[in-house]
């Protein structure tokens, strides 16, 4: 790393509103572990346990990146449902150091979903030899040293491969839910082609709607529902697009029709009748 270079480090984790007191505690911990480093420190919010958001989060903004070296993950969601037995020591998932194939560079808890979408696209991929317990809020009191050494160049903390300890890429589920209320799933939209104009029952989170499969989001009138390929995906290192479906109510809040569901709930259509 190039002293000189100022660093952008995201901190995506799952402490509720940007404005709460744990985030201010993790960066103000992270600044302190960089020490004469130079870098801007910027958080982004995730519900709170859900992997398959933090993991769509950190794919969109890491895979897309044109930053190289001078971007830097913090990735900290931590539902510790490794081990469902009670805790000693408040231990939890592990970290996991990434590098993906446009240089940019990860530390995360291996929880759920959260590497799943960049593990095939990481160049390397490995255990980070730290702590996993002595804190409940290991975000602010131990991964920021291992963090800080690992991007500053010692990878000597670095362990085994971690390629088989992260789960594929989950399929046909909703995976994140902007502030519109559209529900970004991963659906190939190819899979649509073939019912393209027609009107679909969609079935999730226990709700059904009928929205129609449309070449875009705003393919339908003002206060319809459609399905269709969204703004979100990125190109793996082999050059295949990963693209996303999006299930949209023009004008309205589809999240909230269908009980504002979290990451992972599957997503399943029919073809009306």
């Amino acid at each position: 790393m190039n002293p000189s270079e100022e660093l952008l480090v995201y901190v995506i984790a799952d402490y509720g509103d940007l404005h709460d007191l744990a985030f201010a505690e993790v960066m103000q911990r992270i600044y302190a572990e960089l020490g004469d480093t130079k870098a801007t420190v910027e958080t982004f919010a995730v519900p709170a346990f859900d992997t398959y958001a933090t993991g769509f989060a950190l794919a969109q903004t890491a895979m897309n990146s044109k930053l190289g070296k001078k971007h830097k993950f913090f990735v900290n969601t931590a539902p510790r449902k490794d081990d469902l037995t009670p805790r000693v020591k408040n231990s939890g998932e592990g970290f996991v150091y990434a590098k993906l194939h446009n240089d940019v560079e990860i530390c995360a808890v291996n929880s759920g979903y959260s590497l799943a979408f960049v593990r095939d696209a990481a160049l390397e991929l490995k255990h980070i030899q730290c702590d996993t317990a002595g804190s409940q809020f290991r975000s602010r009191d131990i991964f920021p040293a291992a963090f800080a050494r690992v991007i500053k160049g010692d990878h000597s903390i670095l362990g085994r491969d971690a390629r088989e300890d992260v789960p594929d890429f989950p399929h046909d589920v909703v995976c994140y839910t902007d502030g519109y209320g559209n529900m970004k799933c991963s659906i190939d939209p190819a899979r649509l082609n073939g019912v393209k104009n027609k009107h679909l029952i969609l079935d999730v989170n226990g709700r059904q709607q009928v929205a129609r499969a449309a070449d875009g989001i705003f393919g339908v009138a003002d206060g319809e529902f459609c399905i269709s390929q969204g703004s979100s995906g990125w190109t793996m290192p082999d050059g295949k697009p990963v693209k996303f479906t999006e299930i949209v109510k023009r004008g309205g809040n589809a999240a909230k029709t269908f009980g504002k569901p979290p990451g992972g709930i599957a997503v399943n259509w029919r073809q009306v009748d």
